[in-house]
């Protein structure tokens, strides 16, 4: 395996806390049912996001030893490699899938999700997918241009369990893509 974790781990310190939350202390319903909902974020401060990778297990492990652990980019493990037998070292990861994840209520509302959790994840996202397209970083990891994305949004999801109690309430994205990866040109620090 070469180092696409730390390729990635460089990606997601640049974005850093660079995103916002909702503002003020209660959100009017977008949608018309005249709800209002109040704000899960009021005054808290971005933090810098947090990235790791591995199985569904090291996730459990990792959730339930870390306090400072939100919002998260978690690579999945397994994660299939090809690469061309050359002395390019150009690796391919075809079935790459990346987590984006921020704790949630369990008790909120998928109308008051999208106006908050998912708020700040899809900000999140547009600017990895930035990066990944127009900066620096496509030099040496870079999703492909041509294949699609696929994302699935779940709401309340709390599959990350340990001896069969829900470790932590999320609101995700799973972001499925191709990733491609030069190690050679890998800033070395």
């Amino acid at each position: 395996m070469q180092p696409i974790e730390k390729a990635l781990k460089n990606v997601f310190d640049f974005i850093g806390s660079d995103y916002t939350y909702p503002v003020g202390p209660y959100l009017t319903d977008d949608f018309g049912m005249g709800i209002q909902c109040r704000n899960p974020f009021f005054g808290q401060v971005p933090t810098p996001l947090r990235f790791g990778f591995g199985t569904q297990q090291e996730l459990n492990v990792f959730l339930t030893q870390t306090k400072d652990k939100y919002p998260l980019v978690w690579l999945v493990y397994p994660l299939e490699e090809t690469h061309n037998n050359n002395a390019q070292a150009f690796y391919t990861y075809p079935t790459a899938r990346l987590v984006f994840a921020i704790n949630s209520d369990s008790d909120k509302l998928v109308q008051t999700r999208v106006q908050t959790t998912r708020f700040v994840l899809d900000q999140i996202i547009e600017k990895f997918e930035k990066l990944m397209r127009n900066s620096h970083f496509k030099k040496y990891v870079y999703v492909d241009k041509i294949a699609n994305i696929k994302q699935i949004f779940r709401a309340n999801y709390s599959e990350n369990k340990k001896d069969g109690k829900v470790i932590d309430v999320w609101d995700a994205v799973s972001f499925d893509c191709i990733i491609h990866f030069l190690s050679d040109c890998l800033p070395k620090n």
